[in-house]
């Protein structure tokens, strides 16, 4: 089952209304390659792609939920569910082959400019 997701980074291609994702797959990892992160701040949502241009909007459409998307921006009531994958393995909430196993995650980051501006809110470090 997916995890709920809630992502309030509004300048991304992939934001819908009600601060929900259109995007088909969060990519959530470690803000430091070299690093496991030991706080939210240290995560980052690697799938943001800023809305400030078409030509981003373009860039971006290899990784839509169409269909949620479609519905998404009509419906604001819908809920769109996309796949995450997670990198972060310092996190309790982190699965076997990459896989997020928390019932609902928060992605952060308003006004964000890149990827390292947002957060993973629901990280808790593992142990």
């Amino acid at each position: 089952m997916k995890p709920e997701v809630k992502c309030i980074v509004d300048t991304c291609t992939h934001y819908l209304y009600g601060d929900r994702c259109g995007a088909g797959n969060i990519d959530i990892m470690h803000e430091q390659e070299t690093e496991m992160s030991a706080a939210k701040e240290q995560t980052m949502c690697k799938s943001f792609c800023h809305n400030q241009s078409i030509f981003n909007y373009l860039g971006s459409a290899d990784n839509v939920n169409w269909t949620g998307s479609a519905i998404g921006l009509v419906n604001p009531d819908y809920k769109v569910s996309p796949s995450i994958t997670c990198t972060v393995a310092s996190c309790k909430y982190w699965g076997e082959g990459a896989v997020c196993i928390a019932e609902a995650i928060e992605v952060n980051g308003a006004a964000s400019n890149e990827c390292q501006d947002t957060n993973c809110i629901t990280f808790e470090r593992r142990g």
